[in-house]
This record gives C-alpha cells, structure tokens and sequence, in this order.
C-alpha cells in the first residue's frame, strides 16, 4: 500500500478530527485561510468573537478550535488572557498563523509572546507530523489543567510535507465548566494559576514526546518551529522542543550544560535565546549569528561555520517595495475613481488593511496612515479637523464600527467612506455581513454607485466634508476578483504590500 504524504493543513485537518473538535471558528487572513476552509470553520466577525463563541462550547462540553492570523492574537488577547486563570471546560486550541517575513501582513509579529502574556502554554511544531501531535496534545493538556492551549504555525508549515499519518482518536466525554471556581477571588484564581497550572504546564513540557534530542558532538542547536526541521543532519547535536512556552527549563539546562557552544535556531524573534542568554555560549539571532526575521537552512549552516569568529557588523538592507514587487489596486476596480479622488482632496485620509491599503501609493496616493484592521474611523476621529475614514465593509464589521459609535457619543467630525464590495476582497472573497441600515440609523448617510466620474466622486466627498459631526458614504462597487455572491473560501489572495 502506498502512503500519501501529509500536507501540513492535512494534518491540522485530521487532528481536528481526531480530537472531536465540534466547533470551530476563525477570521480569515494570511497564512490561515485555506486552512480554515479546509476545516470547514465559520468565521466570526473578529477574532474576539471567534474566541468567544468557543470559549461558550467549550464551558458546554463541546471541544472548540479557533483559528487566527498573528494580528488576530491582538483582538482576541482580552479572554484569552482572563480564560487561563477562569477555568473551561472541554478543550480549546487556538491555532495562529504567524506571517514571516511578512506578505500579508501589516507587521511581522511572533505569536510564541502571548505565552507569557497569557501564561498559557504554546506548542511549536516543526513538521506535519507534529503538528498534528502537537494540536492532540493540546486538547489533552487543555482539559487535564482546564485553560486554552496555543498551537503556533506558518505559511511553510502549512506547505510542508510528510509521511502519512495514521489517525489516533481522542476524544473523550464532555467537560463542563466548575462553578466552584468562584469561590476564588481573582488574586485567588491568579495564585492558584501560578502554584498549581503554570507548575503542570511545566511538567507537561518537560515530559512531551514532541521533545526530541539528538547528540553529535560538543556543539548543539536548540530549535523549535520549522527551523528545527531545517536543522536536521548538520553533523552536531539537535534538542527540538515542542513547547515555547513553558520552556523546558531542565531538559534545556542538562543540554546546554553538555555543550561547548549553542546556537539557537528559531523564527522570527530571540523568544528562546532570550531565556537562555547566560553566557558567551549561547549564540543566535541575538548574537548576531542568525538573521532576525525567517530563516534557511543556509543561514544555520552559515552560524555554525563561524561559531569560532567574532561576528562582523554587516550593512543593514531594508527590503523595498521595488524589490519585492507591488501589485496595486486590481485593473478595472470599481473603487478607482473614489481612490483618485480622495488623492486630490486636501485632507488627512486614514485608511485600513485591505483594499484600501494598496492606494497608498502612486499613482493614487489616496491614504495617508493605515494602523490595522478597522482602525480608520478612530484614527480619523483625532484629526485636527474633519477628515475621511476609509474603510471596507468587512473592516467595519470588524471593528471599525465602535469607532463610528464613539464618534457619535464624543460628536466628533469624521466622514467614513465605506467600500461596500460585500466581500473579504483580500482575504479569499468570504461573504461580509450588510450594516448599510446600521450606519444610516447612527449617521446621516449617502450612497453612492461605483463606478463614477471622478468630479461627481470629489464633488460629494468635498460636500459631505462640510457637514458637521460624524456622517458616511456607502460606496458600492462590484469586487472584479469575486464575481460571484459567495466566492470560495479557500483562495487566499496575499497582499504584497503587506
């Protein structure tokens, strides 16, 4: 019998399976939105949402997978930070995609933080196969100590394949949530957290099968993620570890202990190394011996040819947009005429991740500042005068909206220009929820149908500038990559610009 290699979103997919995982939730986003097509998850709203709605199975008896790029680790921090020491019930994994070296991404952030952020354990795998180990673990790690678990992956992890797995059931009876927790205060449950969970936490990763340990030589690399994969067969010793957060502290002390030098392979921040940075021993990215940000197997084989040398200051490149490429606003998008007119308009324009991000640049210029998703209508409610909030109609869903509601309780002056495409443009085209009869019962509202000349499209916005307080424009245009009412979810279209 032939056995078909895994993919890692194979994997992720079969694991969920065979931890009975009922309910799952995610925002789409790079790298995460094929794999959240292929599990078949409804997306929420934003990633707070998604946690939520998992958390509520989980205290129910229903095991629970959320799934989120690393900018939705952000939105969703508030309950997952209170759920560690608030006890669940069935088990809840998060899943989030970090984007290295970021391609769709406003920021290339590193997820393995929220760890000690949340004091909630984050396994780290290297390969399909320990991925799909790594997410059974987590259930059953997640219902012994009764906290989420957190399962980090990237774009290559995903694409990465392996031997076929074998399917490895687990699911177990339904665990509901223990209302005797409230007999804690919340300095108690914090207490208890730390005497209790965080000490099992640490046995669990002490203990994990996911660690693995090769010797070779005096030299050793400590590797976890996909760099650990990268690392095999260098000819020096190897300690993949499967949990970030806790480390295991002992298992790590006995292996550097063993060694005359260490390098510390891992992307795309110092998180180990700078747990481990005791000594001239201890070399990686903080050093200097590896470059921040994603690695090669190249740049591994490099470190440890100059393990012995001082490492020489290089020239510091910053990667451009011409280097990288831009692919800009579509050809033929409905919204080009809103886009050039607002680059004529002598006013502060705040705009959000997504489509309106690719007309910051020539030959639109359209936007000035893009802080995250749905974050316009805020950060144009502190211009010095009325200016524009350009935001799509997912974004505003997202959380753009509570900006617009602030702006009506503060009476500040902001005009919201919302492209109403009625769908997720960049992230896969997923159906967007209506909130037109929402924002015209908050704010005096005007539509308008794109395309449209051009003057007709300044002529409005200049008008809708001169009223005072918050107002919008609905702008509506037919999305030319989504022709269809429902597109696939699985396309994940990247944005280049990030």
């Amino acid at each position: 019998m032939t056995m078909k290699p895994k993919s890692g979103h194979q994997a992720a997919v079969q694991a969920a399976q065979d931890a009975g995982a009922s309910v799952r939730t995610y925002v789409p986003g790079y790298p995460i939105t094929d794999l959240a097509a292929a599990l078949e998850a409804e997306i929420s709203v934003n990633e707070k949402v998604a946690l939520e709605i998992a958390l509520g199975a989980s205290t129910t008896g229903r095991r629970a997978l959320v799934v989120v790029k690393q900018m939705g680790m952000n939105i969703l921090a508030d309950p997952l930070v209170i759920s560690a020491t608030h006890t669940i019930g069935s088990g809840l994994v998060v899943i989030t995609g970090d984007d290295l070296g970021p391609r769709g991404s406003q920021a290339e952030m590193d997820s393995r933080f929220f760890g000690p952020l949340a004091e909630l354990p984050v396994l780290d795998p290297s390969t399909p196969a320990a991925l799909h180990a790594s997410i059974l673990e987590g259930y059953t790690v997640s219902e012994w100590l009764r906290i989420p678990v957190i399962v980090r992956v990237t774009a290559r992890l995903l694409a990465d394949e392996g031997p076929e797995i074998q399917p490895r059931p687990s699911r177990v009876g339904p665990l509901n949530i223990d209302r005797d927790d409230w007999d804690l205060t919340m300095r108690g449950r914090h207490q208890r957290h730390h005497d209790r969970i965080v000490a099992f936490a640490e046995e669990a990763s002490e203990s994990s099968t996911l660690n693995r340990l090769e010797i070779s030589g005096n030299v050793g690399i400590i590797a976890s993620g996909r760099p650990a994969a990268l690392a095999q067969g260098l000819g020096v010793s190897l300690f993949v570890i499967g949990y970030s957060n806790p480390l295991p502290a002992k298992l790590l002390r006995r292996f550097i202990d063993g060694h005359r030098m260490i390098l510390v392979a891992e992307e795309p921040e110092p998180f180990i190394e700078s747990h481990l940075a005791c000594g001239s021993k201890i070399l990686g990215k903080l050093t200097g011996h590896l470059p921040r940000g994603p690695l090669d197997r190249s740049d591994i084989v490099r470190a440890l040819e100059g393990l012995k040398e001082p490492v020489k200051s290089r020239p510091t490149v910053y990667e451009t947009v011409a280097e990288r490429g831009y692919e800009g606003v579509c050809e033929g998008c409905p919204f080009i005429p809103l886009f050039r007119a607002l680059g004529r308009i002598d006013v502060p324009v705040a705009g959000d991740a997504g489509c309106a991000i690719r007309a910051t640049r020539e030959p639109y210029q359209s936007v000035d500042v893009v802080y995250g998703l749905g974050s316009s209508v805020g950060v144009a409610s502190g211009f010095s005068s009325k200016g524009i909030a350009l935001v799509g109609d997912f974004a505003l869903a997202h959380s753009g909206l509570q900006g617009l509601i602030n702006a009506v309780w503060q009476k500040r002056g902001v005009l919201a220009v919302v492209l109403k495409n009625d769908v997720a443009a960049m992230t896969g085209g997923q159906d967007v929820p209506d909130l037109t009869g929402l924002l015209e019962a908050l704010v005096p509202t005007v539509r308008l149908q794109l395309p449209a000349p051009e003057d007709e499209v300044q002529m409005l916005l200049i008008e809708e500038l001169k009223r005072s307080g918050p107002s919008a424009i609905v702008a509506t245009g037919r999305c030319r990559k989504h022709f269809s009412s429902k597109a696939s979810p699985g396309t994940c279209l990247k944005d280049p610009q990030g």
